[in-house]
């Protein structure tokens, strides 16, 4: 079985940057109570990593930030990588919190485009999915955005409207091309601004080149848009065998094959630990006599 790591996988400068702030702030406030909103990541195994540093994390997709902040009562709250609305944040420093935001930097320039667009009194298309925390804080943020997950939800407003579009940043650029492309149509004096961010677009560009493996396993959370998106195009670019797992936990080895070219990439939410552990596994599989699949250790995941 031949094993081909695909570069770049996991995680990000942002998730690297929030689950380095994260530790930080548990190791320079020992005994203060650090809360997360939502998850700062979407991998429950870094969720439950930063539960051995003491951070709390509070995660309900049926509550917004803000009804998870009225369990906060004291301490230091954490925003997460996908950004927060401006009314929760302001809310959280009148409730005399110690704020710590560790919204990525690309999502805070994609949030910059909409406010200046905002302020030109534009109308702003953006394109993401409903409920994901990263288009939740744009749609809390700014009156007036239209969220845009499909052609039939582009509204018809007078033509001579002027338009600025953008898109969350964890998008396939494949999902939001056809509906750019429908947007100019209807209408041509529309702003574009692509915001895919450039480790989404690489690790999404480095999966459409794939061409001989036979398999390709990604690794992440399912609740991952970024990792739903990358087995996505592995089976729209007729990768034969798209295999989504969380962890090293869930392989199914009855799928190998000795003859098998095994592909394997991570979402940018995965910890490299994760999907390393898998990538040794399979370059020393001993198809006469199988190793029993490890478990995942949790305390030493995010380990520099």
């Amino acid at each position: 079985m031949e094993v081909i790591p695909i570069a770049p996988r996991g995680f990000c400068k942002g998730v690297f940057n929030a689950i380095r702030l994260a530790k930080q702030t548990a190791i320079e406030n020992p005994g203060v109570q650090i809360t997360i909103l939502g998850q700062i990541v979407h991998n429950r195994f870094v969720v439950e990593a930063l539960g051995k540093y003491g951070i709390k994390t509070l995660d309900n997709p049926k509550s917004s930030r803000l009804e998870l902040l009225d369990q906060v009562t004291d301490g230091i709250v954490i925003f997460t990588a996908h950004g927060i609305s401006r009314n929760v944040k302001e809310e959280a420093i009148r409730r005399q919190l110690i704020v710590m935001d560790t919204t990525c930097t690309d999502v805070l320039s994609t949030q910059a485009l909409i406010e200046s667009a905002s302020l030109a009194h534009q109308t702003v298309f953006y394109i993401g999915k409903s409920g994901h925390p990263e288009a939740n804080a744009v749609l809390e943020s700014y009156s007036g955005v239209y969220l845009i997950e499909k052609i039939q939800d582009i509204p018809s407003l007078d033509n001579r409207t002027e338009i600025f579009v953008t898109n969350q940043t964890t998008m396939s650029k494949n999902d939001i091309e056809h509906i750019i492309d429908a947007i100019i149509k209807q209408y041509p004096q529309a702003h574009i601004a692509r915001e895919v961010c450039a480790a989404t677009r690489l690790r999404q560009e480095a999966v459409e080149k794939i061409k001989i493996a036979d398999a390709l396993i990604v690794v992440g959370d399912p609740k991952s848009n970024n990792t739903m998106m990358l087995a996505k195009i592995a089976v729209e670019h007729n990768i034969k065998q798209v295999i989504q797992i969380e962890s090293i936990e869930q392989l199914d080895t009855s799928i190998l094959r000795k003859d098998m070219k095994m592909a394997v990439t991570a979402g940018a939410s995965t910890p490299h630990k994760l999907t390393q552990q898998i990538i040794d596994y399979l370059k020393t599989y001993d198809f006469d006599n199988p190793a029993v699949l490890p478990k995942v250790d949790i305390h030493t995941l995010l380990d520099d």
